[in-house]
């Protein structure tokens, strides 16, 4: 975050110097695929300008500067800004061996589905996450999946739940568990009736055999494969792949996929006061696939707030002696309600699914907290 907000003081006082405004600059530096990092890794797959172009078309850019420029015009002790924030944000833990997790899945005999993951439910959605891709994978209504508390005598030697790939790692983990025993089903239903196991699905609860409906439900399944004494359980390891990176060299390849996105900021400063307000921001988010649609809002809203207070009323105290003195609630100032931006407008991008994490979805939690950044140069641009 520090060294983002680092680049974008550059590009602002760059864009200064040069007499344009800091989104041109910004716009002329977007990623594209096939461009390489510092740290030698090549961008797979690049929505950085697709996030950018989109954002400026539907929010209408030009019209919001436009009347920005017409209120600070008429406008005296108060003064409106503008800015413009891409994102580019990096998925997977940079130490590579903890780019890993175990889950452990269990059919019982009632058809209900417990999920046994690596990942800690602490508000952010994960649970309702690997719910969706139990569900999916198995073909049986989400009601019938449960998802356990996290306990390392069932999930041993796991990760931590962080760097944005708690549904990553935990959700292809399950998905690979949940596959195991969905093709032992396939192969027992395939003998049962005279077809071949890559023929047969499960759709709904319902069992198909090619398009002929075998009259099973997904509860009878169970009990009959339970009878025939085939395996219900499955433990399965998700490893990222193809990600390493040399600390003495600083290369390599140290992210599965990166996130992509681009904010607009409007504000108002009481120049009299010294005040301010956000008063909207306007995303479009790269979120590829989503697995649950609502969480993922919910997650780029709570981020860009908390990315905003960062940006705009965190002051870390210290004591002499170098200790922080701001380590509590009542010492440090967290944005509350009053913080928040008048208006949010969060779009995805659509057609935007891709191959490197689960379901084609993408990471949410930490990426979105970088929107914060454009607070700041939106009230600076006021200021000017």
């Amino acid at each position: 975050p520090q060294g983002m907000f680092v680049l974008e003081g550059a590009i602002a006082k760059a864009a200064e110097v040069l007499g344009v405004a800091a989104w041109v600059l910004q716009k002329k530096n977007l990623l594209k695929t096939g461009d390489e990092f510092p740290y030698g890794m090549k961008v797979k797959k690049a929505n950085a300008r697709r996030c950018f172009v989109e954002a400026v078309k539907k929010y209408n850019f030009s019209q919001i500067r436009k009347e920005a420029r017409a209120f600070n015009k008429q406008n005296k002790m108060t003064k409106r800004g503008v800015a413009i924030m891409p994102v580019c944000f990096g998925i997977s833990f940079t130490n590579t061996f903890l780019n890993q997790a175990g889950s452990l899945v269990h059919v019982y005999t009632d058809g209900t589905v417990h999920v046994n993951a690596a990942a800690v439910e602490m508000g952010q959605g994960v649970n309702s996450k690997l719910i969706v891709v139990a569900s999916q994978t198995l073909g049986v209504p989400a009601e019938s999946v449960f998802v356990d508390s996290t306990n390392t005598t069932r999930v041993a030697n796991t990760s931590p739940t962080a760097a944005s790939a708690g549904a990553d790692l935990n959700g292809r983990a399950t998905q690979m568990a949940c596959e195991m025993i969905l093709n032992r089903l396939k192969t027992f239903v395939a003998q049962k009736n005279g077809c071949k196991p890559q023929d047969v699905a499960i759709r709904d609860g319902c069992v198909l055999c090619g398009d002929r409906d075998v009259q099973i439900k997904w509860k009878d399944l169970v009990w009959q494969a339970h009878v025939a004494r085939i395996n219900l359980s499955a433990q399965a390891l998700y490893a990222t792949p193809h990600i390493f990176f040399d600390k003495t060299k600083e290369k390599g390849t140290p992210f599965a996929y990166h996130v992509f996105g681009t904010a607009i900021f409007e504000t108002t400063v009481d120049c009299l006061r010294g005040t301010y307000t956000v008063d909207a921001v306007h995303i479009v988010h790269d979120v590829g696939k989503s697995l649950a649609p609502l969480i993922d809002r919910g997650q780029v809203e709570g981020a860009l707030l908390q990315g905003i207070g960062w940006m705009t009323m965190e002051e870390l105290a210290f004591s002499n002696d170098g200790r922080l003195l701001s380590n509590t609630l009542s010492t440090y100032k967290v944005p509350d309600l009053f913080a928040a931006p008048q208006i949010v407008n969060v779009t995805f991008l659509e057609d935007a699914t891709h191959p490197f994490a689960v379901m084609g979805s993408k990471g949410v939690g930490e990426p979105p907290l970088m929107y914060g950044i454009g607070a700041y140069f939106a009230i600076r641009n006021a200021m000017q």
